[in-house]
Formats: C-alpha cells, structure tokens, sequence
C-alpha cells in the first residue's frame, strides 16, 4: 500500500474542495494514490465518511475480517476501559509518548486534542508534529495552510490551536532532503525523524514530551521486517522506555468489511482499552511487538458534521443573505476571528447542496467564507 507522506505531496494554495471536484479528479486518475489525496480531501471538506469509504476502495475486495482466536480470549477475559483515562494516568509517570493517527481520520485528532490539557498538567510542554513544516507557528499562535500539507484539515488545526492555547511548544521534525542516514529510504526517513526529535530535546529539557505521528512511525519492534521506526529508534537514542499508542488498526473504518471485530464487539461508545484478568493491556498483534496500547474505536455512523459541533449544547444559527449570488454547491468554511485573512485553517467547513441547508456554529466569534461552485470567494 502506497502512503501518502508530506515529502510526497505538493500542498496547494487553497486546498479545500467541492465534493464533485474531489471524484472528478479521483476518477481522472484511479490508482491508489489517487484515492488517498481524494480520501485527504474529503476530510478536509468535513465529509469525513466518504474520506473513510474512498480509503478503504484500495481494497475493493475486502471480505469481512474475522476475529482471531488470540483476539476473542482476550476480550472474553478483558474488561473496556476508557482509553482517554487510562492514558492519562499512565501519563503522570511516562516522559515521552507516541500517538499515531491515519491521515485521512480526523477523528483521531480530535481524540488527541481532548488529551491535551491534562497532559499538560502531567508536565507535558512539547508537542512534536511530523506534519508540521513551520518555524512561526509559535508566535503565530494558530495554524495556516502554509503550515503543512495534513494540518490544513480543520480538526488538526483545532488540535495545533489548543495546543498553542494551553502553552505547548510545537515543533516539526519530518525527515528533509538533506537528510542522510542510511541508503534505504524508509529506514532513512525513521531515522531521520527519530533523530530530529532526538536533537530538539537536547536543547529543551523543561517538560515532557508528546509526538503525535502517522500509521507505523509508533511502532517500536521490528516492522514487518524492515528495521525499527521512528518510536522504536527514538527509544535506543533516548534510553527511555517510551508510551506508544496505536488508534489506527482498531479504528472505525466506516463499513462493515473493513472494521476490526474487537469494533464491533466493543460495548462502550468512546474509544477504549481492554485490560484483562492479569492486568496486561492489549496492543494488538500478539506475535510482533508494535505499540504499548492498542486504542479501540466504537464503530460509529459518520455523518457530515463533527461531533464535537453536534453535542456543544449553544449553538448559533448563520444566515447568508438572499443577496449573495452563490452557485451550489459550495463550501461553507468557518474561521476563528483574526485568522481568515492570515491564510489560517478554518476550524470547520461544511459543504452547502443549496441555500436550504442550515448552518449552525458553536457560540464564539468567527468570520465566514465562501467558495462556490464556480470558485468565487464569497466573504460574509
């Protein structure tokens, strides 16, 4: 499976779309590729169930995953924990921890974000980021779409925003072109990440360390018999024994084929960990070692609206006035005040069919735009 990595992918100038761009371009070129920059962008546009679905057609042929015998005597003899809880008690005596996410889930961010103020009352001051490439975002204090190719996606940019809010220190440490450490590019990249981390945590010693990363960088075994990732060489530099989290095999994967049992099986509706009988935490593959923790997500219905929108119990209708010619469909993007005309990442966008759909935003200040179907930037 190809994965799509910042080195690879040329971030555009506006990189938000309108649903029938989004399949015209995916449909112009079909390989894999191509289904995980549309996958990309449709949870940039919010439409985070069609971004799962254009995912999982890399694998069109996917029969439904059966559980494991390992699996099933380990959830018989578990019980679900919430995996927000247990990972922020394990906090409070950890130095460094490592979560991953699936690019194209912006469900895992949100995640992570909801871990950020008590980490930061466990000692957490740093927030390191392989998808950020941006040295002013410090003072900035908010996300542009400069900043990176992933963290133009609207909860990533909610993610960086409370980081900044809370006091983190963010920095970026993907892998460069000047980067040389070995004549494998993967193994290159792994060790170039690791070591980067490695370099800024000897120059900022107060706090501890929080790395949020893509898919297999978390892993600390040998991975799949290439040589370890960045967790894995992070942790020989460090001589720490780092907390890695993975919340990407056992998240929810929109359709039923492509979900985990464990899933399925799970009674609770957030995501949670299964502790056994002999207080051993299950991280997944019993015959490699990958993660300390494997996170399981409930399955949910996906719609297209972010939950953290739908359950903020003040909400505020937008009216767009009948004046405005708009061509639909179009994108509704909605901005933290002060940050549209600075080229920052909307907080939420939300793509209109007609100009029946209602828009409703969570009580705050905001500043609104619109991009029509003809691409006419429309300022509210």
């Amino acid at each position: 499976m190809i994965l799509v990595s910042q080195q690879n992918v040329i971030a555009q100038e506006f990189p938000y779309k309108i649903s029938n761009q989004i399949i015209a371009e995916k449909d112009s070129t079909q390989n894999a590729f191509a289904l995980q920059i549309a996958a990309t962008d449709f949870a940039f546009q919010g439409d985070y169930f069609q971004a799962l679905k254009t995912w999982n057609q890399q694998r069109p042929n996917q029969k439904e995953i059966k559980l494991t015998e390992f699996d099933s005597i380990f959830f018989a003899n578990s019980k679900e924990i919430s995996a927000k809880d247990f990972i922020l008690e394990k906090s409070k005596t950890e130095e460094i921890i490592i979560l991953n996410e699936l690019h194209h889930n912006p469900s895992h961010r949100i995640f992570a974000r909801s871990l950020l103020k008590d980490l930061y009352k466990n000692g957490y001051r740093y927030l390191g980021l392989e998808a950020l490439d941006d040295k002013q975002i410090n003072e900035r204090k908010f996300a542009i779409t400069e900043s990176g190719y992933y963290t133009s996606e609207p909860e990533f940019g909610n993610f960086i925003k409370e980081a900044l809010n809370l006091g983190f220190t963010l920095f970026g440490y993907e892998a460069t072109e000047n980067d040389n450490w070995d004549i494998d590019k993967w193994k290159n990249r792994e060790i170039a990440q690791a070591q980067n981390i490695y370099k800024f945590m000897q120059n900022h010693t107060d706090g501890k360390y929080f790395i949020y990363c893509g898919a297999g960088h978390a892993f600390e075994g040998d991975n799949n018999g290439r040589g370890k990732s960045m967790a894995g060489v992070l942790a020989d530099l460090t001589k720490i024994n780092l907390l890695t989290i993975d919340q990407n095999r056992y998240s929810d994967k929109g359709e039923n084929n492509y979900n985990q049992p464990l899933s399925k099986l799970l009674e609770s509706n957030i995501p949670s960990v299964l502790i056994n009988s002999e207080d051993v935490v299950f991280r997944g593959n019993s015959k490699s070692y990958e993660t300390d923790i494997s996170i399981i997500q409930p399955v949910t219905d996906f719609k297209k609206s972010d939950s953290s929108w739908i359950n903020d119990k003040v909400q505020v209708e937008v009216k767009i006035s009948t004046e405005k010619t708009i061509n639909y469909p179009a994108l509704f993007l909605i901005y933290r005040k002060g940050e549209l005309e600075l080229n920052g990442v909307p907080t939420k966008v939300i793509e209109l069919e007609n100009n029946q759909d209602k828009i409703f935003v969570k009580k705050g200040e905001y500043e609104y735009l619109i991009i029509d179907s003809k691409n006419n930037k429309i300022h509210l």
